[in-house]
């Protein structure tokens, strides 16, 4: 116990953009850079191997996924190097509590659809 102290937390409250994560994570190039990522942070020339682009059209899927609060950037010299941003999380998190309100939407608008043909 704490006398007379008073212990507080802060909290950092992160603004999702939820349509910007959204188009971030359809396409699958962009898919596979995070998962590169999630190894390892990387420089674009790096994460480009293996990959049918060059490492300038990387960095451009990068600007879309640090857009989307999912990737960070630092310096290294003239380098840029990519990692998944932590906060990155919380975007996913929400997105999956939309579509998880969009599935339920689903899910009850065929079960009326279901009840209404049975009842026929």
């Amino acid at each position: 116990m704490m006398s007379g102290r008073r212990v507080t937390r802060r909290l950092h409250v992160i603004a999702v953009d939820i349509d910007c994560v959204f188009a971030a994570l359809a396409d699958p190039t962009r898919r596979e850079l995070l998962a590169r990522l999630a190894r390892r942070p990387s420089r674009a020339g790096d994460l480009a191997l293996g990959l049918p682009m060059s490492r300038p059209a990387v960095a451009k899927h990068m600007s879309v996924l640090r857009r989307a609060r999912l990737v960070e950037t630092r310096r290294r010299g003239r380098e840029q190097i990519y990692s998944l941003k932590p906060q990155g999380r919380a975007a996913i998190e929400e997105l999956q509590r939309t579509l998880e309100r969009v599935s339920h939407f689903w899910d009850t608008a065929l079960q009326s659809f279901k009840n209404l043909a049975e009842s026929r």
